[in-house]
């Protein structure tokens, strides 16, 4: 791809709805950073874009009339998605980063490296494209990146998909501690917060077993059932104090027998015994 030309459709027009924002480092003409910025734009961008059924805009490419911000902001809160492309610590990059965190829009970050990334951006999940080379972008790095943008894209495109951001959650929590002092409804939405976040804790996940370690638990069990007579305290003891939830549940079940057992080896004359009523001589 290095030496090609690279020429772009202007983007004016349509529905902003069906765009992916990209935001990215354009650089001055002529310059390496524009040249790598349109090789990106055009090689791995715009063809994953396209193929999710968007399309692609990138500001500096718009030449309608008119102020440049106000139109930028519209555009980029108005997106599908936003695609930031990291690399160059641009500062107009993660100013329009910023807003989109701010405003929790459906967000993918690309970038050469995550090792270029300055501190507050480490927690970015990005799409690695490769160290770009002097020579341009080669055709598999390329298409590399741009597959990996498409699955990308089908994840935040699909219904119920939910944006992370991360200041979404430190502002709910702000807005509600900063209203309990004054607002007794905040007061009590706080205490119901910190309630379910006591049981959350508490919880024992559900997880899934499956059939075949289900059968040879079953299978355990009805051996230890059998032999339950040969037991001991201290075996039976063993049995309560360790295992899951559902495993103590059962085994107090087996205390039970096991003591109704010893109860019955005691005293043979015990109405449920099961023993005969002819004395056992």
């Amino acid at each position: 791809m290095g030496g090609i030309i690279v020429t772009f459709e202007t983007t004016g027009g349509g529905e902003m709805e069906d765009r992916a924002f990209v935001i990215m480092q354009v650089g001055a003409k002529e310059s390496p950073e524009r040249k790598r910025a349109d090789e990106i734009y055009e090689f791995v961008v715009v063809p994953a874009v396209r193929d999710a059924g968007l399309q692609p805009y990138r500001a500096d490419l718009d030449l309608s009339p008119g102020p440049i911000t106000p139109k930028m902001l519209a555009e980029l809160l108005g997106a599908r998605v936003v695609i930031a492309d990291l690399t160059g610590r641009n500062p107009n990059v993660y100013y329009e980063l910023g807003i989109t965190h701010s405003f929790v829009r459906p967000l993918i970050s690309i970038a050469d490296s995550p090792k270029s990334l300055p501190f507050d951006a480490k927690d970015e999940r990005i799409i690695e494209l490769g160290e770009y080379p002097a020579s341009g972008l080669g055709y598999a790095q390329g298409r590399r990146a741009s597959d990996s943008l498409r699955e990308s894209l089908d994840i935040v495109l699909a219904d119920g998909y939910t944006s992370p951001s991360p200041l979404r959650d430190v502002a709910a929590n702000r807005s509600v501690d900063d209203l309990a002092p004054k607002d007794p409804v905040a007061a009590e939405m706080t205490q119901v917060r910190e309630a379910l976040e006591e049981i959350r804790r508490n919880m024992t996940p559900k997880t899934s077993i499956p059939p075949y370690i289900r059968e040879d638990i079953e299978t355990l069990r009805a051996v230890i059932h059998n032999k339950l007579r040969y037991f001991n305290e201290e075996d039976v003891q063993l049995l309560i104090e360790r295992g899951s939830r559902d495993q103590k549940k059962w085994a107090d079940e087996i205390y039970k027998e096991w003591q109704s057992l010893r109860l019955k080896e005691e005293d043979p004359w015990a109405s449920d015994s099961g023993y005969s009523d002819e004395p056992p001589f």
